[in-house]
């Protein structure tokens, strides 16, 4: 009885955020969007989003965690501190409420395998709702103000002409 009552409650929890992520794509925020299948309280969903790039983000319900595994590619050590620090500031009472991660609701971690930079919000008080929207915003902010000051790294990164920026 208790598995199939946490087997409903993360389906839930996966048709919450699903809904909120369909959201974005309907306000044409993501360019694509999909879902995959639900196994063991996890999914995978494919967004096509910053510089046409698909991004997948986990949602693990046992974990409480989203993660985006392959967020930010080929970051040099210098950046990735810098990067490091600019996640702490998310939390920090200087950050205006509406674009704060509480820390008592959520907490942000980053990691870096060879230079491929993944994040992952970990819910703590199960409002997945919060959660998700604050990370969609928290990397919607990493694309458009933390990486305005790598010029450089975007056109060795994503390709991008340097002509036009």
């Amino acid at each position: 009885m208790r598995t199939k009552a946490r087997a409903l409650k993360a389906e839930s929890t996966i048709e919450r955020v699903a809904a909120i992520l369909q959201g974005y794509a309907d306000r044409a925020v993501f360019r694509g969007f999909s879902r995959g299948p639900v196994r063991g309280g996890r999914t995978v969903f494919k967004i096509t989003w910053h510089r046409d790039r698909l991004f997948e983000l986990i949602l693990d319900t046992r974990k409480r965690t989203l993660h985006f595994p392959h967020l930010l590619p080929e970051v040099p050590p210098a950046m990735y501190q810098e990067f490091r620090r600019y996640l702490e500031s998310r939390s920090s009472k200087t950050v205006p409420a509406h674009r704060r991660i509480d820390p008592k609701r959520a907490t942000v971690r980053c990691a870096n395998r060879r230079g491929n930079v993944s994040l992952t919000l970990q819910v703590l008080t199960g409002d997945y709702a919060y959660g998700t929207r604050k990370f969609i915003h928290l990397v919607h902010e990493i694309y458009l103000q933390f990486l305005g000051e790598y010029f450089d790294y975007q056109v060795e990164a994503f390709d991008l002409d340097p002509d036009h920026p």
